[in-house]
């Protein structure tokens, strides 16, 4: 059985054609035209018209290779929250996770301790700026004549599915991630929705990730498919990635270094510290993924190199990577990666980062380097706590653009002292939304039964533990010192 597995993220939408026999048949992207995507925001429209044009060709591919489609996976980004007006047409533009204008708003609102410890234990969310329960909360303040016209409260993977079959429905994934659900009672938390203004007819019926409607005619016009083909209700990429390296497993845990960091571990019932630091969403079949995410990665990566050589290519990573193994390590600076805010574990959005301990004799290697090295201990600090809430994983399976640099992959594996897994998975959100439209309309156990080959394994080294053990404890100082 074949499906298509669409994906609208951040930046850019995505199609695979996926079958669990031959994984991967065909893929096509494309990025978002400008004034469609800012980060911060997106055009609607523009979001489903991109995503319309990937699937068109992968119907194409399926039909010069005598394939047929069965179904359609939808994925896309968590934390984003679109309003629609009474007869639900956007009143304004996505505001995606990237957007952080309610910072201050938000950030004045945490000093009531006990609201959020309250608000976090209900949902699992931290009250960040980041999340569509706080963004709602800022724009009522700033922006009331915008709040007046909306009816309907939302999310770009709402309207993507409501786009491509007429029908207004939200997985308890996606919406796990709004802070509006009680990540308990997998329901609407009418608390939150009290102290929002909010009601619960302004939001869409709650479904379990493997809920399709049909492909209404229009669509199926355009884009060359039978009317009424399934659609699923669409999951956050996070955790499409989840199921696409260790499915509905409780005894591996996800790590993922790209843009920005992420780290996941499946649990039978949600686990939330006593102390708001890392988060708790929804997979399906009644698992929570306890986790963290960090909004600084590889964007910290590209900014140095980009300032250092004024242009991103395979060379350029290649000599910054060869140049770090001349780096004394003992000796070489400490960066606080937070250039693009914080989330987890300290959710503060205003945070800054930089280099410490800089001494004259460093040169740009040392920098990169400390880089390299930050982004890994405020990972390694989310991972500590997280196996704290949630015990400690058989294990660690590594995806993301790290998996390219073996010297990276290595440092991982010595800071988080333990060994490292890379599988043979690629594009690991768009195969979780394939995995679950296969389960949908197959009736197999798809997802949880998908197991990626494991090809590449990084095994600590104890005197390199030592060193990484000292110097993320100076890290941790810092991250106190500085805050």
């Amino acid at each position: 059985m074949v499906v298509a597995s669409l994906e609208t993220s951040t930046t850019s939408a995505k199609c695979i054609l996926f079958s669990v026999k031959d994984g991967i048949i065909a893929e096509a992207s494309q990025r978002y035209r400008p004034g469609v995507a800012d980060g911060p925001t997106q055009a609607p429209y523009g979001v489903v018209g991109c995503a319309l044009y990937v699937l068109q060709q992968m119907v194409e591919a399926a039909r010069d290779r005598g394939l047929k489609i069965e179904a359609i996976g939808l994925t896309g980004i968590w934390h984003s929250l679109l309003l629609l007006d009474g007869r639900r047409q956007p009143v304004d533009r996505i505001k995606t996770w990237v957007d952080l204008s309610g910072a201050d708003h938000v950030s004045a609102l945490r000093k009531d301790r006990e609201l959020v410890r309250s608000m976090y234990h209900r949902t699992g969310c931290m009250v960040n700026a980041v999340y569509p329960a706080w963004k709602w909360y800022y724009l009522l303040r700033a922006y009331p004549g915008l709040v007046e016209k909306a009816r309907f409260v939302a999310s770009q993977m709402e309207f993507v599915f409501e786009s491509l079959t007429g029908q207004s429905a939200v997985s308890r994934s996606i919406a796990s991630g709004s802070g509006f659900l009680n990540i308990h009672t997998l329901d609407w938390d009418d608390e939150v929705l009290a102290f929002l203004g909010l009601r619960r007819d302004q939001f869409s019926p709650l479904v379990e990730a493997f809920h399709t409607a049909p492909l209404k005619a229009e669509t199926a016009r355009q884009v060359g498919l039978p009317t009424g083909i399934p659609v699923t209700v669409g999951c956050a990429d996070g955790a499409m990635n989840q199921l696409a390296i260790g499915g509905l497993d409780t005894k591996a845990m996800s790590v993922s270094v790209g843009t920005s960091g992420a780290l996941r571990a499946v649990h039978l019932e949600p686990k939330i510290p006593e102390e708001p630091s890392t988060w708790c969403y929804y997979l399906t079949k009644g698992r929570r993924i306890a986790g963290a995410a960090v909004n600084n990665a590889t964007n910290c990566v590209d900014w140095f190199l980009t300032l250092q050589e004024g242009e991103l290519t395979g060379r350029v990573y290649d000599r910054y990577s060869q140049g770090i193994g001349q780096v004394k390590r003992q000796e070489a600076p400490i960066f606080m990666p937070f250039l693009f805010g914080e989330r987890s574990p300290g959710w503060n959005e205003r945070r800054t980062g930089g280099f410490v301990d800089v001494k004259a004799f460093h040169n740009k290697y040392d920098l990169y380097y400390a880089i390299l090295e930050g982004i890994l201990f405020t990972m390694r600090q989310c991972y500590d706590i997280l196996v704290q809430v949630g015990g400690r994983p058989e294990e660690v399976l590594v995806s993301g653009g790290i998996v390219n640099s073996a010297p990276w992959m290595q440092m991982a594996a010595d800071i988080f002292q333990r060994e490292i897994k890379v599988t043979s998975s690629t594009n690991e959100s768009t195969v979780g939304g394939a995995l679950v439209a296969l389960e949908a309309v197959g009736g197999t156990d798809a997802a949880a039964e998908y197991r990626p080959g494991v090809i590449k394994v990084y095994e600590p080294e104890p005197e390199a533990v030592k060193l990484y053990e000292s110097r993320y404890q100076r890290y941790l100082e810092l991250y106190k010192t500085l805050e």
